[in-house]
């Protein structure tokens, strides 16, 4: 009986966005409230349809619980003896058992509670927790789902129709059974005026009253289930089962930007998938046998029932082929209307394997026939095409450089159908994409922007392989010696070697230490200086890595609870997390944030900063597609593993850093041609243009530490003052470039093992 006296009301967490969209709900609808403020029609209408001797008995009402106790044994037919008590004894503390030995429980509990609880107590309880279905728990979150207002502000007929409800909630709703919860409305009426609880001329109206109900619930403004399932464990994690409290939470996502990620995603799976191939379809419905009706005719119903097993995934519905012509077909969707699929969005090649598709088709049964259960989708023009469930998967997260915010997060293709989080669970090889943070150690190590280095094979000879290692570039070509900053612009993996060769591993791995990598997990051979071999990061870690170049060398903590309230509006949490800065200024909207660690010169990121850069603005920078955005405060590097198992692109703007990874779950190969420059830059591209669309382009200015010198384009060298071939290149001030810089020696064409450490 403690459980009744002290009962934790279950209410739902609902989770925001920061500029107050809600993007998920966990739990049931219930909203307390106190006996005294619910209407007395209510409770009239409620004591005389349920208990009507509810104030004379001691929880069990014995003239009708022997009516009951004859039904059981003679018939199948309940009459319902159960007290108000007995119900709320029930709906607490019992399980679907056996009807008869229930109802004994039922009854002795039911005597403890009215010892222990006083009649109010046990009606304010009942009226709060019991069932009135659409998954609204008490009187008042019924009368907000069902009618969008308190129950203080509903009319008799509506208070009937609440009270009816409670004897088949999910059947006998106004949504689901209109029919049945009028007949049971009208009958409760009656019984409330044959008690003397309304008027004749008030069951007059209310009993002549249309059913005016419908669902007002607060539909959900952006589902985005990737980051709230991490809020909600972040949550359950501190607070345990308190969340489902009534906890509203504020977290950092910015809706805009969570809605441009989410479509970046969608739109690039579906590109790929397209540039692949059609796999087929996901099953076969015998039209002929199990779908036909009447005189021949195609049943929709069974059409319809056939393809409740198929569950829209990502706005890709399912669909079953019912009719082809030579260039055209009709599919029957779900809710059995017909709709045709014309050549430009059928012509799909078949697929072979990742990276050959079969011949082009010429007619639609090389591609589909009747029967098909296959996925549509249609277009902003409207018109449907032929699509497939993807097996690709891609993941995005962007968050503030300065706060580690998080603004934007997508874990995957489909929430719904796979809950593993890419962008915090799938720890991949970055490729690529950890080339800068070896550099970024080149520069504290003596290298510069403007250092040669030789883009020539090399042959890594170890005793304990059978054959020596032949390291080579993507693209296959050697060209020479180049500067440093062209080499990162082209992602030339045989300059990052070198770069490693000439300032050893360990002042890589005590470099990168600070960018919040786990060095322990790092490779300590070649493979360290372009990414690959033991090291996994997952986009998350990218992305924060990053951060630090865009923010000026402060790691920060990726952070995602902003504010955390009670229904009440009181305060249970607000964030306050690390900032990129030192000190940080006084703010007069509460105390000073706490300054995040800085890693690494704010000297070092500037010229990083530039040589990403030129990733995107060099002519044959790998992210030079990026151009298109017309925004010169962007950098970022592709990242590419080997037979593209893994592609990537992390970019920022100095106000937002993001990372995009595409791949498979099983680690197969994405295919020929499938780089860190295509899809994953065509997603980022994608969200950066809605992301960025209210950011001023900014100019950083050249901090101390930083100077600006002409060197010659072909030596690196300083140039001359008349050289026609001269550029302004970046240097930190304690390692300007030499007049006589050239070629070192030291960039041999062979080099054992033993020499990089």
């Amino acid at each position: 009986t403690e459980t009744y006296r002290h009962y934790r009301f279950e209410t739902p967490l609902r989770i925001y966005t920061a500029d107050g969209a809600l993007v998920a709900e966990f739990g049931n609808r219930l909203i307390p409230i106190d006996l005294a403020d619910v209407p007395a029609n209510f409770l009239n209408a409620l004591l005389n349809t349920e208990d009507k001797r509810f104030y004379d008995h001691r929880g069990i009402d014995l003239i009708s619980l022997a009516n009951d106790v004859v039904d059981l044994f003679l018939s199948d037919v309940r009459t319902g003896a159960s007290t108000i008590t007995m119900q709320l004894a029930k709906t607490v503390s019992f399980g679907p058992e056996q009807v008869l030995i229930r109802k004994l429980k039922e009854m002795l509990l039911a005597l403890k509670i009215e010892r222990e609880l006083t009649k109010d107590e046990i009606l304010e309880l009942y009226v709060n927790i019991m069932a009135f279905g659409k998954s609204a728990y008490g009187v008042q979150a019924a009368a907000h789902t069902y009618y969008g207002r308190p129950v203080a502000e509903l009319n008799v007929a509506q208070l009937a129709m609440l009270a009816g409800i409670m004897k088949k909630p999910t059947a006998g709703n106004p949504i689901n059974g209109p029919e049945w919860a009028l007949d049971r409305r009208n009958l409760v009426l009656r019984r409330m005026r044959s008690q003397g609880s309304i008027t004749d001329a008030e069951y007059g109206e209310a009993v002549a009253a249309p059913i005016t109900a419908g669902v007002h619930r607060r539909g959900i403004d952006l589902p985005a289930p990737y980051p709230a399932e991490w809020v909600r464990q972040q949550l359950f994690e501190r607070y345990g089962n308190d969340i489902y409290t009534g906890f509203e939470v504020y977290s950092t996502l910015d809706s805009k930007r969570q809605a441009a990620a989410q479509r970046a995603i969608r739109q690039g799976v579906l590109d790929y998938d397209i540039r692949h191939g059609y796999r087929g379809p996901e099953g076969q419905l015998a039209l002929d046998t199990v779908a036909l009706g009447e005189g021949g005719a195609l049943d929709g119903n069974a059409v319809a029932e056939a393809l409740e097993s198929f569950r829209t995934s990502n706005g890709l519905e399912p669909a079953v082929v019912v009719a082809l012509q030579e260039r055209r077909i009709e599919v029957m969707r779900g809710n059995t209307e017909v709709v045709p699929i014309d050549w430009d969005g059928l012509r799909w090649a078949p697929y072979l394997d990742t990276d050959r598709r079969g011949p082009t088709p010429r007619t639609a049964a090389e591609i589909v026939s009747r029967g098909d259960v296959v996925r549509v989708l249609q277009d902003d023009e409207g018109a449907w095409r032929l699509r497939q469930l993807p097996d690709v998967q891609a993941a995005l997260v962007a968050l503030d450089p300065g706060t580690g915010a998080i603004q934007a997060l997508v874990g995957g293709w489909d929430f719904h159908a796979k809950q593993f989080n890419h962008a915090l669970q799938a720890a991949r090889q970055p490729g690529s994409g950890f080339k800068p943070f070896v550099y970024s150690a080149a520069l504290d190590n003596g290298v510069t922007p403007s250092s040669m280095f030789l883009n020539a094979p090399l042959v890594f000879e170890d005793d304990n392989l059978e054959m020596a290692y032949r390291p080579r570039n993507d693209s296959g070509e050697f060209s020479g010696p180049m500067r440093l900053r062209e080499a990162l612009a082209r992602s030339i993996n045989m300059v990052s070697m070198r770069v490693m060769t000439r300032i050893g591993a360990q002042s890589v791995l005590d470099h990168v230490d600070g960018f919040g990598f786990d060095t322990a997990t790092l490779p300590k051979d070649i493979q360290l200086s372009i990414g690959g071999g033991t090291m996994m990061f997952t986009p998350l870690d990218m992305a924060r890595a990053y951060a630090v170049i865009a923010n000026g060398g402060f790691l920060i903590e990726p952070n995602i609870v902003g504010r955390v309230e009670r229904l009440d509006g009181s305060l249970v949490f607000e964030g306050e997390y690390p900032r990129a800065c030192e000190p940080c200024p006084e703010s007069d909207e509460g105390p000073v944030p706490p300054s995040a660690t800085r890693v690494i010169d704010e000297a070092n990121a500037f010229v990083m900063n530039s040589l990403l850069g030129d990733v995107i603005a060099h002519p044959r920078g790998t992210g030079r597609r990026a151009r298109e955005l017309e925004r010169p405060d962007l950098a970022g590097k592709t990242g590419t593993t080997d037979q593209s198992t893994d592609t990537w692109f992390n970019g920022y703007h100095p106000n937002l850093a993001a990372t995009v990874w595409v791949g498979f779950s099983d680690h197969r190969p994405t295919g020929e041609g499938e780089y860190g420059s295509r899809t994953p830059l065509t997603i980022w591209m994608d969200f950066m243009r809605t992301a960025l669309a209210e950011e001023p382009v900014i100019e950083r200015p050249i901090p101390d530490g930083v100077v600006r010198v002409k060197v010659n384009r072909e030596t690196g060298r300083v140039a001359r003052p008349d050289d026609p071939n001269a550029l302004f290149e970046y240097f930190l001030a304690e390692n300007p470039p030499k007049r006589s810089e050239r070629v070192g020696s030291e960039d041999r064409a062979q080099v054992r093992p033993e020499d990089i450490f």
